[in-house]
């Protein structure tokens, strides 16, 4: 257990120096419409082929019933959370910082379940967790540059590269609650979570991304970086 939580925190590094960078670049330099436009296809095609090689084959031949129940959980919390954010914003939650309040919570939320799917993964298969860690490092990098940017013009550079910060450790928070409490489990259990986790990831890609990403017109080089993203994480998985 101890060497499987090691590993998964090892390669969860990735996406909290991605969340990190993310801040950063954001406080400096915070990317103009088109930029995040790319960055969100390429992220929904790096997303999408993680899901595709590696999720859906380890659900694929689980019993139909808990593929549909984790499937259904899934759509389900996503959608819940995605209700909490609209509420928190129409109840002006937090006062100044009420229109970033519900990104910020949603997000948060995400960070929790996207590090229990690596945790899990890493029990499953280790290969499989390193695709998802990588696949969703690049998700974190865009997330660390929305939340920054979601925050007030006011508040002080050390407060907003606190967001990405606190990013990363609900990641990893997530990732040894994953393992530490699933380790040893197996069957419907695991495929109840990795049908959950596919689900979210789908709709992460659906509902957030490309939907974020159709806030600037398409253009060729957007859709290119979609495909050469999913590519991406296709051949790695061909390869590794």
């Amino acid at each position: 257990m101890t060497g499987t939580l090691v590993q998964a925190l090892s390669y969860t590094m990735l996406a909290v120096v991605a969340a990190m960078v993310g801040g950063i670049v954001a406080v400096y330099r915070a990317p103009g419409p088109q930029m995040e436009s790319n960055v969100q296809h390429f992220a929904a095609g790096v997303v999408i082929a993680a899901v595709a090689a590696e999720l859906l084959p380890d659900v694929h031949d689980r019993a139909p019933l808990v593929v549909v129940l984790g499937f259904a959980v899934g759509v389900a919390t996503m959608l819940g959370v995605h209700r909490l954010s609209k509420v928190i914003e129409q109840r002006d939650v937090g006062g100044e910082f009420a229109g970033a309040a519900g990104l910020l919570i949603t997000v948060g939320i995400d960070m929790i379940i996207d590090g229990v799917l690596i945790g899990v993964t890493f029990l499953a298969e280790a290969a499989t967790g390193v695709l998802i860690a990588v696949a969703l490092a690049i998700e974190v990098l865009f997330l660390g540059v929305a939340g920054v940017v979601a925050l007030p013009n006011g508040v002080g550079t050390l407060k907003k590269l606190a967001v990405p910060a606190a990013f990363g450790l609900l990641l990893t928070v997530g990732v040894t609650v994953g393992v530490l409490s699933l380790d040893g489990v197996t069957g419907a259990p695991i495929a109840v979570i990795l049908a959950f986790g596919s689900a979210a990831l789908l709709y992460l890609v659906t509902e957030e991304l490309l939907v974020k990403a159709q806030t600037v017109p398409e253009t060729p080089t957007s859709t290119t970086l979609f495909f050469i993203g999913f590519l991406a994480i296709f051949l790695l998985d061909m390869l590794h």
